[in-house]
């Protein structure tokens, strides 16, 4: 099989091959951030003999040495300045290597969903070759997101830290009301912010740390950003990073 079919995450620079959101996690592992580690099934796939492709996907699996994956799509023009595609494809958590090869092939066929059609009319694109992104699952103790510019008041001395207790993607999703945390960057505290409970999810440090993490991915990429993050056991791992796409 073609060394092109099947890429290690860390690898996975050609966004003809891999799709932005691969593309730029492979960005983020060489510039020294904390990724969790993966592999890339790339838009060759489709074209390869299914039995060696299965082959090849359950081998780089068994080399992660974890028990549970995130399965997750990477379009050539995902995760752009122009049009982020978040939540217009299917991203399959949990799986074991029983249900690995079918929530893949479930990703790929979100791709042709009616969702992600219109999405894709909506702003004159295509949505092209579809690659999947297969890495180990962070069980975060508190995860969320991040906004490197305050996405309501625009103000670019401000960033948006926002945190709940599991996975990102319930932060992500809408589906559990997170702390909100408004971080100065000139002074490096927080000057405003809501808590969903009466207890913080975020001790200051993780604040801090998030806070720094994202401000050196936006002077990396020179573009404001919208990260996903997890802290597991004391470790803080970056799950994504795209532009922020709703500034004008």
């Amino acid at each position: 099989m073609s060394s092109e079919v099947v890429l290690p995450l860390e690898s996975s620079n050609d966004v003809r091959l891999v799709g932005g959101k691969a593309a730029s996690l492979c960005q983020l592992i060489q510039a020294g951030f904390n990724v969790p580690k993966g592999f890339v099934i790339t838009t060759k796939a489709l074209k390869s003999d299914s039995k060696s492709l299965e082959a090849s996907i359950l081998n780089h699996y068994d080399r992660l040495g974890t028990k549970y994956v995130a399965v997750r799509s990477s379009a050539a023009n995902e995760d752009g300045k122009n049009a982020s595609w978040a939540g217009q494809f299917d991203t399959f958590l949990n799986t074991d290597r029983a249900d690995l090869i079918e929530n893949i092939k479930k990703c790929w066929a979100s791709a042709k969903s009616g969702r992600a059609r219109a999405y894709a009319r909506g702003r004159s694109l295509e949505t092209g070759a579809v690659a999947v992104i297969v890495q180990a699952m962070v069980n975060g103790q508190v995860s969320g997101v991040a906004f490197s510019v305050h996405p309501v008041t625009k103000n670019p001395d401000h960033m948006v830290i926002e945190a709940a207790p599991g996975l990102a993607e319930d932060v992500v999703s809408g589906t559990v009301t997170p702390d909100n945390y408004v971080f100065d960057k000139k002074s490096g505290s927080v000057v405003d912010g809501t808590l969903a409970s009466t207890k913080a999810h975020l001790f200051n440090k993780q604040i801090k740390d998030v806070a720094v993490a994202v401000q050196k991915l936006e002077s990396y990429f020179g573009f404001p950003v919208d990260v996903e993050w997890a802290f597991s056991n004391g470790e803080l791992f970056i799950l994504q990073s795209r532009p922020i796409t709703t500034l004008g």
